[in-house]
C-alpha cells in the first residue's frame, strides 16, 4: 500500500496527464488524428512534434526533480512568481480559442486540464483540432 501511495505522489500529475489525453483522442470524431487534409498539413506535423518534443522533457524533468517542490522554490522569487502569472496569463489566449472552437461545453472540459499542465494540453488541443481550428477562423 505505502508504495501505491509513493507511485501516485510521484506520478499524480501524468495520472491525470493520460487519462484526460485518452479522453481526448479516443472522443475524437474523425479518422484524422495525426494527419491533415488542409493544404498547411505541415502544420499539424509541426504541432505534433512540438507537442512530442515538450511532453518529452516535461517528463524528463519530472524525473530529476519534485515538480512541487520546485514550484515551491520558484515561488520564492520575484522572477518565478513572475513566470508563473505570465504562464497562466499566457494560457488564456488558447482557452479563447478553444471556447471559441469548440463552444462552452468542448472549453469546460479542456479547462481543467489545461489549468494542471498548462501547454501540454493546449498543443494537444492543437494536435488534435488543426484542421478544424484553420476551417474554424478561416485559415484555410
Amino acid at each position: 500500500m505505502l508504495e501505491v501511495k509513493i507511485f501516485l505522489k510521484k506520478n499524480l500529475l501524468w495520472l491525470v496527464f493520460i487519462a484526460f489525453a485518452a479522453i481526448g483522442i479516443a472522443t475524437r470524431q474523425d479518422s484524422y488524428i495525426f494527419t491533415s487534409e488542409s493544404e498547411y498539413g505541415a502544420g499539424k506535423y509541426i504541432v505534433w512534434l512540438v507537442f512530442l518534443l515538450f511532453f518529452s522533457y516535461s517528463f524528463y524533468c519530472s524525473r530529476k526533480e519534485n515538480f512541487y517542490k520546485s514550484i515551491h522554490h520558484i515561488s520564492q522569487m520575484y522572477w518565478g512568481r513572475q513566470i508563473i502569472i505570465d504562464l497562466y496569463i499566457g494560457i488564456i489566449l488558447p482557452l479563447v480559442i478553444i471556447y471559441l472552437h469548440g463552444g462552452v461545453y468542448i472549453f469546460l472540459i479542456w479547462i481543467v486540464p489545461i489549468l494542471l499542465n498548462a501547454n501540454l494540453f493546449t498543443l494537444l488541443y492543437a494536435a488534435l483540432n488543426y484542421d478544424s481550428i484553420l476551417i474554424h477562423f478561416n485559415l484555410s
